[in-house]
Protein backbone atom coordinates (compact mmCIF):
# COMPACT_ATOMS: atom_id res chain seq x y z
CA UNK A 1 0.00 0.00 0.00
CA UNK A 2 2.63 2.48 1.29
CA UNK A 3 4.78 1.49 -2.02
CA UNK A 4 1.82 2.23 -4.09
CA UNK A 5 0.73 5.57 -2.64
CA UNK A 6 4.26 6.37 -3.03
CA UNK A 7 4.47 6.13 -6.77
CA UNK A 8 0.80 7.97 -6.94
CA UNK A 9 2.11 10.91 -5.04
CA UNK A 10 5.35 11.07 -6.74
CA UNK A 11 3.50 11.38 -9.96
CA UNK A 12 0.97 14.05 -8.38
CA UNK A 13 3.74 16.06 -6.89
CA UNK A 14 5.92 16.24 -10.85
CA UNK A 15 2.35 17.38 -12.08
CA UNK A 16 0.29 19.47 -9.23
CA UNK A 17 -0.93 22.61 -10.25
CA UNK A 18 -3.20 23.06 -7.71
CA UNK A 19 -6.11 21.67 -7.11
CA UNK A 20 -8.54 21.00 -10.06
CA UNK A 21 -12.15 21.28 -9.67
CA UNK A 22 -15.30 20.64 -11.80
CA UNK A 23 -18.75 22.13 -11.72
CA UNK A 24 -20.81 18.81 -12.93
CA UNK A 25 -21.99 16.58 -10.44
CA UNK A 26 -23.23 13.07 -11.36
CA UNK A 27 -26.15 12.77 -10.58
CA UNK A 28 -29.44 15.18 -9.30
CA UNK A 29 -32.68 14.31 -8.21
CA UNK A 30 -35.80 16.25 -8.39
CA UNK A 31 -37.37 15.91 -4.56
CA UNK A 32 -40.96 16.79 -3.57
CA UNK A 33 -42.32 19.66 -1.39
CA UNK A 34 -44.66 19.00 1.50
CA UNK A 35 -48.15 20.99 1.79
CA UNK A 36 -50.99 19.82 3.58
CA UNK A 37 -54.48 19.61 2.57
CA UNK A 38 -57.03 20.51 4.59
CA UNK A 39 -59.39 17.95 3.22
CA UNK A 40 -59.75 14.38 5.04
CA UNK A 41 -56.68 16.10 6.47
CA UNK A 42 -54.11 14.55 3.86
CA UNK A 43 -50.54 15.72 2.83
CA UNK A 44 -50.00 16.29 -0.34
CA UNK A 45 -46.37 15.68 -1.73
CA UNK A 46 -46.57 17.95 -5.22
CA UNK A 47 -43.46 18.23 -7.00
CA UNK A 48 -42.14 21.77 -7.12
CA UNK A 49 -39.26 23.18 -9.74
CA UNK A 50 -38.54 25.55 -8.13
CA UNK A 51 -37.06 22.96 -5.01
CA UNK A 52 -35.53 20.97 -7.53
CA UNK A 53 -31.88 20.01 -5.67
CA UNK A 54 -29.26 17.64 -6.69
CA UNK A 55 -27.29 14.27 -5.99
CA UNK A 56 -24.35 13.22 -7.50
CA UNK A 57 -24.81 10.44 -9.20
CA UNK A 58 -26.91 12.55 -11.81
CA UNK A 59 -26.37 15.32 -14.57
CA UNK A 60 -27.54 18.30 -13.49
CA UNK A 61 -26.86 21.39 -15.05
CA UNK A 62 -24.02 24.24 -13.67
CA UNK A 63 -26.16 26.60 -12.46
CA UNK A 64 -27.72 24.07 -9.77
CA UNK A 65 -24.09 23.29 -9.07
CA UNK A 66 -24.14 24.65 -5.45
CA UNK A 67 -22.91 23.25 -1.70
CA UNK A 68 -25.76 22.50 1.04
CA UNK A 69 -25.76 25.25 3.69
CA UNK A 70 -23.16 24.33 6.62
CA UNK A 71 -25.20 23.35 9.71
CA UNK A 72 -21.63 21.88 11.68
CA UNK A 73 -19.13 24.42 10.32
CA UNK A 74 -16.82 22.78 13.06
CA UNK A 75 -16.11 19.97 11.11
CA UNK A 76 -15.67 21.75 7.67
CA UNK A 77 -12.41 22.35 7.44
CA UNK A 78 -9.08 20.20 8.07
CA UNK A 79 -5.36 21.28 8.55
CA UNK A 80 -3.38 21.44 5.60
CA UNK A 81 -0.39 18.99 4.99
CA UNK A 82 2.84 20.86 5.23
CA UNK A 83 4.58 22.00 1.66
CA UNK A 84 7.69 19.79 2.74
CA UNK A 85 5.97 16.77 3.88
CA UNK A 86 7.24 13.39 3.07
CA UNK A 87 5.33 10.69 1.25
CA UNK A 88 4.77 9.46 4.55
CA UNK A 89 3.95 12.27 6.70
CA UNK A 90 1.29 13.06 3.67
CA UNK A 91 -0.21 10.26 3.99
CA UNK A 92 -0.35 10.33 8.11
CA UNK A 93 -1.78 13.83 7.67
CA UNK A 94 -4.82 12.49 5.13
CA UNK A 95 -5.29 9.31 7.48
CA UNK A 96 -5.69 11.73 10.39
CA UNK A 97 -7.62 14.26 8.97
CA UNK A 98 -10.16 12.06 8.03
CA UNK A 99 -11.13 11.12 11.11
CA UNK A 100 -13.67 13.78 12.63
CA UNK A 101 -14.66 11.95 15.55
CA UNK A 102 -14.84 9.05 17.38
CA UNK A 103 -17.94 9.91 18.81
CA UNK A 104 -19.35 7.48 21.60
CA UNK A 105 -17.63 4.45 21.13
CA UNK A 106 -19.77 2.42 23.48
CA UNK A 107 -21.40 0.19 21.12
CA UNK A 108 -18.03 -0.37 18.92
CA UNK A 109 -16.42 -0.97 22.03
CA UNK A 110 -19.14 -3.89 22.65
CA UNK A 111 -19.20 -5.06 19.47
CA UNK A 112 -14.92 -5.60 19.32
CA UNK A 113 -15.25 -7.66 23.20
CA UNK A 114 -18.00 -9.88 21.10
CA UNK A 115 -14.87 -10.43 18.78
CA UNK A 116 -12.75 -10.78 20.90
CA UNK A 117 -14.61 -13.56 22.65
CA UNK A 118 -14.77 -15.42 19.19
CA UNK A 119 -18.56 -14.34 18.97
CA UNK A 120 -19.48 -14.18 15.24
CA UNK A 121 -19.84 -10.35 14.60
CA UNK A 122 -21.17 -8.71 11.20
CA UNK A 123 -20.40 -5.37 9.65
CA UNK A 124 -22.86 -4.04 6.60
CA UNK A 125 -22.43 -0.80 4.74
CA UNK A 126 -25.34 0.81 2.97
CA UNK A 127 -24.97 3.78 0.86
CA UNK A 128 -24.53 4.82 -3.01
CA UNK A 129 -22.43 3.45 -6.11
CA UNK A 130 -19.42 4.27 -4.24
CA UNK A 131 -20.18 1.70 -1.44
CA UNK A 132 -21.27 -0.44 -4.10
CA UNK A 133 -17.64 -0.35 -5.81
CA UNK A 134 -18.23 1.31 -8.96
CA UNK A 135 -14.60 1.38 -10.35
CA UNK A 136 -13.06 -1.15 -8.36
CA UNK A 137 -15.20 -3.78 -8.22
CA UNK A 138 -16.86 -5.86 -5.11
CA UNK A 139 -13.18 -8.05 -4.27
CA UNK A 140 -11.48 -4.18 -4.39
CA UNK A 141 -14.05 -1.54 -3.09
CA UNK A 142 -13.76 -0.16 0.28
CA UNK A 143 -15.96 -1.88 1.59
CA UNK A 144 -15.35 -5.43 1.00
CA UNK A 145 -11.81 -4.13 1.79
CA UNK A 146 -12.36 -2.99 5.25
CA UNK A 147 -13.70 -6.56 5.99
CA UNK A 148 -11.25 -8.18 4.82
CA UNK A 149 -9.02 -5.96 7.23
CA UNK A 150 -11.86 -6.61 9.91
CA UNK A 151 -11.14 -10.78 9.55
CA UNK A 152 -7.38 -10.22 10.33
CA UNK A 153 -7.84 -7.43 13.48
CA UNK A 154 -10.00 -10.25 14.55
CA UNK A 155 -8.41 -13.68 13.13
CA UNK A 156 -10.11 -15.81 16.01
CA UNK A 157 -13.67 -14.94 15.15
CA UNK A 158 -15.91 -15.17 11.78
CA UNK A 159 -16.66 -11.55 10.81
CA UNK A 160 -19.35 -11.56 8.55
CA UNK A 161 -20.23 -8.80 5.48
CA UNK A 162 -23.09 -6.97 4.04
CA UNK A 163 -22.93 -4.60 1.14
CA UNK A 164 -26.01 -2.98 0.43
CA UNK A 165 -24.67 -0.49 -1.58
CA UNK A 166 -26.82 0.58 -4.85
CA UNK A 167 -25.79 2.92 -7.22
CA UNK A 168 -27.43 6.24 -8.10
CA UNK A 169 -29.77 5.95 -5.05
CA UNK A 170 -29.79 8.46 -1.92
CA UNK A 171 -31.05 8.09 1.56
CA UNK A 172 -34.54 8.37 0.57
CA UNK A 173 -34.87 4.86 -1.41
CA UNK A 174 -31.93 3.72 1.70
CA UNK A 175 -34.08 4.58 4.22
CA UNK A 176 -37.22 2.28 2.34
CA UNK A 177 -35.03 -0.46 1.20
CA UNK A 178 -32.67 -1.02 4.44
CA UNK A 179 -34.66 -3.96 5.91
CA UNK A 180 -34.59 -5.68 2.87
CA UNK A 181 -30.41 -5.04 1.40
CA UNK A 182 -29.33 -4.53 4.66
CA UNK A 183 -31.10 -6.29 7.43
CA UNK A 184 -32.63 -9.18 5.40
CA UNK A 185 -30.21 -12.00 5.74
CA UNK A 186 -28.11 -10.72 8.80
CA UNK A 187 -28.65 -7.97 11.48
CA UNK A 188 -25.54 -6.11 11.17
CA UNK A 189 -23.36 -5.34 14.53
CA UNK A 190 -21.17 -2.62 12.26
CA UNK A 191 -23.41 -0.05 10.21
CA UNK A 192 -21.64 2.12 7.99
CA UNK A 193 -23.54 4.95 6.21
CA UNK A 194 -22.67 6.83 3.00
CA UNK A 195 -25.05 9.02 0.88
CA UNK A 196 -23.07 12.02 1.39
CA UNK A 197 -22.65 12.95 -2.41
CA UNK A 198 -26.42 11.05 -3.30
CA UNK A 199 -28.14 13.37 -1.28
CA UNK A 200 -29.56 16.76 -1.85
CA UNK A 201 -29.86 19.99 0.53
CA UNK A 202 -33.41 20.03 0.73
CA UNK A 203 -35.88 18.84 3.64
CA UNK A 204 -36.98 15.29 2.42
CA UNK A 205 -33.26 14.55 1.74
CA UNK A 206 -32.22 15.59 5.55
CA UNK A 207 -35.66 13.51 7.15
CA UNK A 208 -34.77 10.52 5.15
CA UNK A 209 -31.16 10.65 6.25
CA UNK A 210 -31.72 11.03 9.86
CA UNK A 211 -34.81 8.14 9.85
CA UNK A 212 -32.33 5.56 8.31
CA UNK A 213 -29.95 6.52 11.27
CA UNK A 214 -32.29 6.19 13.64
CA UNK A 215 -33.78 2.72 11.82
CA UNK A 216 -30.03 1.40 12.52
CA UNK A 217 -29.62 2.74 16.14
CA UNK A 218 -32.96 1.35 17.38
CA UNK A 219 -31.91 -2.01 16.18
CA UNK A 220 -32.50 -4.65 18.98
CA UNK A 221 -28.53 -5.75 19.28
CA UNK A 222 -27.46 -2.06 19.20
CA UNK A 223 -25.29 -1.88 16.34
CA UNK A 224 -22.31 0.32 16.25
CA UNK A 225 -23.42 3.10 13.18
CA UNK A 226 -20.61 4.71 11.65
CA UNK A 227 -21.21 7.93 9.01
CA UNK A 228 -18.65 8.29 5.92
CA UNK A 229 -18.64 11.70 4.19
CA UNK A 230 -17.49 11.12 0.55
CA UNK A 231 -16.75 13.88 -2.15
CA UNK A 232 -16.98 14.96 -5.46
CA UNK A 233 -14.33 16.17 -7.29
CA UNK A 234 -16.20 19.67 -7.48
CA UNK A 235 -15.85 19.66 -3.21
CA UNK A 236 -19.86 18.87 -3.55
CA UNK A 237 -21.19 16.59 -0.34
CA UNK A 238 -23.75 17.14 2.27
CA UNK A 239 -21.31 16.78 5.18
CA UNK A 240 -22.61 19.51 6.72
CA UNK A 241 -26.06 18.24 7.36
CA UNK A 242 -25.03 14.74 8.30
CA UNK A 243 -22.80 15.83 10.49
CA UNK A 244 -25.84 17.50 12.58
CA UNK A 245 -27.57 14.51 13.21
CA UNK A 246 -23.85 12.62 13.63
CA UNK A 247 -23.12 14.98 16.78
CA UNK A 248 -26.69 14.84 18.19
CA UNK A 249 -26.24 11.20 18.58
CA UNK A 250 -22.62 11.07 19.15
CA UNK A 251 -21.77 8.54 16.29
CA UNK A 252 -18.09 8.35 14.81
CA UNK A 253 -17.88 9.96 11.31
CA UNK A 254 -15.33 9.89 8.50
CA UNK A 255 -14.68 12.40 5.59
CA UNK A 256 -13.26 11.64 2.41
CA UNK A 257 -13.30 15.42 2.09
CA UNK A 258 -11.74 16.51 4.78
CA UNK A 259 -8.37 13.75 4.07
CA UNK A 260 -8.22 15.20 0.44
CA UNK A 261 -8.77 18.65 0.22
CA UNK A 262 -6.01 19.95 2.13
CA UNK A 263 -4.10 18.11 0.21
CA UNK A 264 -5.68 19.33 -3.22
CA UNK A 265 -5.97 22.72 -2.06
CA UNK A 266 -1.79 22.38 -1.24
CA UNK A 267 -0.68 21.08 -4.51
CA UNK A 268 0.65 18.10 -3.26
CA UNK A 269 -2.02 15.75 -5.03
CA UNK A 270 -4.25 16.13 -7.71
CA UNK A 271 -8.16 14.60 -8.07
CA UNK A 272 -6.97 11.90 -10.61
CA UNK A 273 -4.83 10.46 -8.47
CA UNK A 274 -7.70 9.54 -6.39
CA UNK A 275 -10.21 8.83 -9.29
CA UNK A 276 -10.83 8.11 -12.91
CA UNK A 277 -14.47 10.30 -13.11
CA UNK A 278 -15.98 13.25 -11.08
CA UNK A 279 -17.19 10.65 -7.67
CA UNK A 280 -15.88 7.25 -7.41
CA UNK A 281 -12.75 6.68 -5.93
CA UNK A 282 -10.27 4.15 -8.29
CA UNK A 283 -8.43 1.16 -7.03
CA UNK A 284 -5.93 3.36 -5.11
CA UNK A 285 -9.17 5.64 -3.71
CA UNK A 286 -10.94 2.58 -2.50
CA UNK A 287 -7.85 1.13 -0.42
CA UNK A 288 -7.18 4.92 0.79
CA UNK A 289 -11.03 4.78 2.49
CA UNK A 290 -10.01 1.55 3.92
CA UNK A 291 -7.17 2.81 5.36
CA UNK A 292 -9.36 6.08 6.95
CA UNK A 293 -12.00 2.93 8.22
CA UNK A 294 -9.33 1.13 9.78
CA UNK A 295 -7.55 4.01 11.37
CA UNK A 296 -11.42 4.57 13.25
CA UNK A 297 -11.05 1.12 14.01
CA UNK A 298 -7.54 1.20 15.78
CA UNK A 299 -7.84 3.72 17.70
CA UNK A 300 -11.16 2.48 19.30
CA UNK A 301 -9.74 -1.37 19.59
CA UNK A 302 -6.70 0.37 21.59
CA UNK A 303 -9.24 1.62 24.14
CA UNK A 304 -11.31 -1.79 24.16
CA UNK A 305 -8.19 -3.40 24.89
CA UNK A 306 -7.79 -1.47 27.91
CA UNK A 307 -11.30 -2.57 29.41
CA UNK A 308 -11.38 -5.82 31.74
CA UNK A 309 -15.25 -5.50 30.22
CA UNK A 310 -17.81 -3.74 27.86
CA UNK A 311 -19.10 -0.75 29.00
CA UNK A 312 -22.83 -0.01 29.20
CA UNK A 313 -24.53 1.57 26.42
CA UNK A 314 -25.18 5.45 25.94
CA UNK A 315 -28.82 6.31 25.77
CA UNK A 316 -29.67 7.48 22.62
CA UNK A 317 -31.95 10.84 22.76
CA UNK A 318 -35.32 11.05 22.96
CA UNK A 319 -35.30 14.02 20.14
CA UNK A 320 -34.03 14.63 16.67
CA UNK A 321 -32.45 17.28 14.56
CA UNK A 322 -35.18 17.04 11.48
CA UNK A 323 -37.17 13.97 12.03
CA UNK A 324 -37.40 10.42 12.32
CA UNK A 325 -41.19 9.94 10.92
CA UNK A 326 -39.78 7.14 8.44
CA UNK A 327 -37.49 5.46 10.38
CA UNK A 328 -40.63 2.53 10.38
CA UNK A 329 -40.64 2.37 6.34
CA UNK A 330 -40.73 -1.34 5.00
CA UNK A 331 -40.29 -2.19 1.30
CA UNK A 332 -42.92 -4.25 -0.27
CA UNK A 333 -42.68 -5.63 -4.01
CA UNK A 334 -45.32 -7.36 -5.78
CA UNK A 335 -45.59 -10.84 -4.20
CA UNK A 336 -46.07 -9.04 -0.84
CA UNK A 337 -48.38 -6.36 -1.73
CA UNK A 338 -52.31 -6.90 -1.32
CA UNK A 339 -52.91 -6.21 -4.91
CA UNK A 340 -57.11 -6.36 -5.43
CA UNK A 341 -57.13 -5.46 -9.51
CA UNK A 342 -53.86 -4.79 -12.27
CA UNK A 343 -55.25 -3.36 -15.47
CA UNK A 344 -52.50 -3.05 -18.36
CA UNK A 345 -49.35 -3.08 -16.27
CA UNK A 346 -47.60 -6.55 -17.02
CA UNK A 347 -45.68 -8.50 -14.06
CA UNK A 348 -41.64 -8.48 -14.92
CA UNK A 349 -39.35 -10.27 -12.93
CA UNK A 350 -36.24 -8.09 -14.87
CA UNK A 351 -37.14 -4.10 -13.93
CA UNK A 352 -33.95 -2.31 -12.91
CA UNK A 353 -31.04 -3.16 -10.30
CA UNK A 354 -32.30 -4.96 -7.38
CA UNK A 355 -35.83 -4.42 -7.93
CA UNK A 356 -37.09 -7.78 -9.75
CA UNK A 357 -40.15 -8.41 -8.81
CA UNK A 358 -42.66 -5.61 -10.11
CA UNK A 359 -44.69 -4.19 -12.72
CA UNK A 360 -44.31 -2.62 -16.45
CA UNK A 361 -46.54 -0.17 -18.31
CA UNK A 362 -45.61 -0.10 -22.11
CA UNK A 363 -49.56 -0.33 -23.56
CA UNK A 364 -51.33 2.43 -25.35
CA UNK A 365 -54.49 2.24 -23.55
CA UNK A 366 -54.92 3.39 -19.61
CA UNK A 367 -53.43 1.60 -16.91
CA UNK A 368 -54.13 0.81 -12.94
CA UNK A 369 -52.72 -1.03 -10.43
CA UNK A 370 -55.02 -1.44 -6.90
CA UNK A 371 -54.03 -2.90 -3.65
CA UNK A 372 -54.94 -2.31 -0.20
CA UNK A 373 -52.25 -1.83 2.89
CA UNK A 374 -52.51 -0.36 6.27
CA UNK A 375 -50.01 2.82 6.56
CA UNK A 376 -49.49 6.15 7.55
CA UNK A 377 -46.97 6.40 5.31
CA UNK A 378 -46.74 5.82 1.42
CA UNK A 379 -43.75 5.70 -0.74
CA UNK A 380 -43.27 4.65 -4.13
CA UNK A 381 -40.91 2.91 -5.64
CA UNK A 382 -40.15 3.28 -9.47
CA UNK A 383 -37.48 3.28 -12.74
CA UNK A 384 -36.95 6.75 -13.14
CA UNK A 385 -35.44 8.67 -16.71
CA UNK A 386 -34.71 11.97 -17.70
CA UNK A 387 -36.70 11.14 -20.76
CA UNK A 388 -40.25 12.13 -22.16
CA UNK A 389 -40.96 8.66 -22.85
CA UNK A 390 -41.54 8.22 -18.76
CA UNK A 391 -44.89 8.76 -17.39
CA UNK A 392 -46.51 9.97 -14.75
CA UNK A 393 -48.72 8.10 -12.10
CA UNK A 394 -51.57 9.72 -10.17
CA UNK A 395 -52.09 8.40 -6.95
CA UNK A 396 -55.77 7.60 -5.43
CA UNK A 397 -56.13 7.41 -1.38
CA UNK A 398 -59.49 5.92 -1.22
CA UNK A 399 -60.59 7.00 -4.22
CA UNK A 400 -59.48 10.43 -3.73
CA UNK A 401 -56.68 11.89 -6.12
CA UNK A 402 -54.05 13.07 -3.45
CA UNK A 403 -50.75 13.13 -5.85
CA UNK A 404 -49.04 12.88 -8.91
CA UNK A 405 -45.35 11.33 -8.82
CA UNK A 406 -43.45 12.17 -12.51
CA UNK A 407 -40.86 9.16 -13.47
CA UNK A 408 -39.23 11.58 -16.01
CA UNK A 409 -37.08 14.05 -13.82
CA UNK A 410 -33.77 15.95 -14.88
CA UNK A 411 -31.21 13.65 -13.05
CA UNK A 412 -32.66 10.25 -14.15
CA UNK A 413 -30.41 7.57 -15.69
CA UNK A 414 -32.74 4.12 -15.25
CA UNK A 415 -32.41 4.50 -11.66
CA UNK A 416 -34.95 3.21 -8.92
CA UNK A 417 -36.15 6.24 -7.74
CA UNK A 418 -38.65 6.73 -4.65
CA UNK A 419 -40.49 9.28 -3.44
CA UNK A 420 -42.88 10.00 -0.98
CA UNK A 421 -46.55 9.92 -2.21
CA UNK A 422 -49.11 10.09 0.88
CA UNK A 423 -48.55 11.24 4.35
CA UNK A 424 -51.66 10.95 6.78
CA UNK A 425 -52.60 11.65 10.26
CA UNK A 426 -53.05 7.99 11.66
CA UNK A 427 -52.11 4.45 10.60
CA UNK A 428 -55.11 2.40 9.25
CA UNK A 429 -56.30 0.53 6.03
CA UNK A 430 -56.46 2.30 2.48
CA UNK A 431 -57.10 1.49 -0.94
CA UNK A 432 -54.51 3.03 -3.25
CA UNK A 433 -54.98 2.77 -6.90
CA UNK A 434 -51.96 3.96 -8.61
CA UNK A 435 -52.73 5.02 -12.52
CA UNK A 436 -51.18 6.08 -15.48
CA UNK A 437 -51.66 9.98 -15.77
CA UNK A 438 -54.40 9.90 -18.79
CA UNK A 439 -51.93 12.11 -20.89
CA UNK A 440 -49.07 9.89 -20.86
CA UNK A 441 -50.88 6.71 -22.77
CA UNK A 442 -47.87 5.15 -24.82
CA UNK A 443 -45.40 5.95 -22.41
CA UNK A 444 -43.48 4.01 -19.66
CA UNK A 445 -43.42 3.23 -16.30
CA UNK A 446 -41.89 0.58 -13.92
CA UNK A 447 -43.28 -0.03 -11.31
CA UNK A 448 -41.01 -1.86 -8.54
CA UNK A 449 -43.09 -1.68 -4.90
CA UNK A 450 -43.95 0.38 -2.29
CA UNK A 451 -42.28 1.90 1.01
CA UNK A 452 -44.75 2.02 4.01
CA UNK A 453 -44.85 3.42 7.29
CA UNK A 454 -46.80 3.22 10.32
Amino acid sequence: MKKILALVLAVSLLAASGCSQNADKEDGNNTSQISENTSDSVVSIAPDASDDTSSAENNITEAENTLPPETSSEYTTAPAPSADASMEELRECMINNSLMTLGDTSRMINVMKKAQAGEDITVGFIGGSITEGISAGDSLCYAKLTHNALCEMFPDTNVNYVNAGLSGTPSVLGVVRAERDLFGEKQPDIIFIEFAVNDGGDQQYKDCYESLVKKCLDKENAPAVALLFTVLKNKYSCQPQMAAVGEHYGLPMISVGNALNPVFDAGLMEWEAYSDDESHPNIWGHELVKDFLMNYFEQVKEMADSMDSAPELTPLPDTAVYTVKYSDLQLLERDQMTVTDVQGFAETDKLIATFNNGWMYRKKTGASITFTEEFKTLFLVFNCNNSDSYADAEVYIDGELVNTLPSNKPGGWGNPEADCAYIGDECREHTVEIRIAPSDKGKTYGFCGIGIGK
